[in-house]
């Protein structure tokens, strides 16, 4: 990764070849990177109840090394992650306020 802010910032000659280097990048994340396969670190989001036009929902996700930030970790993911889906929700005018 810093060879490759290292191009990029000095790109110089080499400008032409950022493609590649991104692209070997790239594909040494995947070798040499594995991602876990472990069903309990998975997002679910589960449909809960239904009444009337509203849906209610459950979402569950997986919070590593929770004990950081002096046990605010959680917290502090949780409502990004609630920011996040209101604001998706909302660019696709599913959720309004009212």
């Amino acid at each position: 990764m810093k060879k490759l802010f290292q191009k990029i910032l000095n790109s110089g000659v080499d400008e032409t070849r950022l493609d590649d280097y991104s692209l070997k990048f790239v594909e040494w994340l995947h070798d040499s990177f594995k991602e876990s396969n472990t069903a309990c670190k998975e997002p679910q989001v589960q449909l809960i109840d239904i009444q009337g036009s509203a849906m209610q929902f459950s979402v569950r996700f997986y919070v590593d090394n929770i004990q950081l930030e002096h046990w605010r970790r959680g917290n502090r993911i949780q409502n990004e992650v609630r920011r996040e889906m209101v604001r998706r929700l909302r660019q696709a005018y599913i959720y309004t306020l009212g």
